[in-house]
């Protein structure tokens, strides 16, 4: 396999794990009662969406 065949490979497990982990987060912030619990999810969900913006970085160097 190549090794831009893994790059591209990498990115899409990236890409579906921070799915994965926006859902979780998302659905923890709004069935918590607890104000540290949404807090440290709410952050975990920031770190998410950095991750994703950085895979996207990923895919337009890959396509160039």
């Amino acid at each position: 396999m190549s090794k831009k065949q893994k790059l591209f490979n990498l990115r899409q497990n990236i890409s579906v794990e921070a799915e994965r982990i926006e859902y979780l987060l998302k659905n923890l912030i709004f069935k918590s009662e607890n104000l540290e619990t949404c807090v440290l999810a709410e952050i975990a969900l920031e770190k998410s969406v950095k991750i994703s913006k950085m895979n996207e970085k990923i895919g337009k160097i890959l396509n160039h």
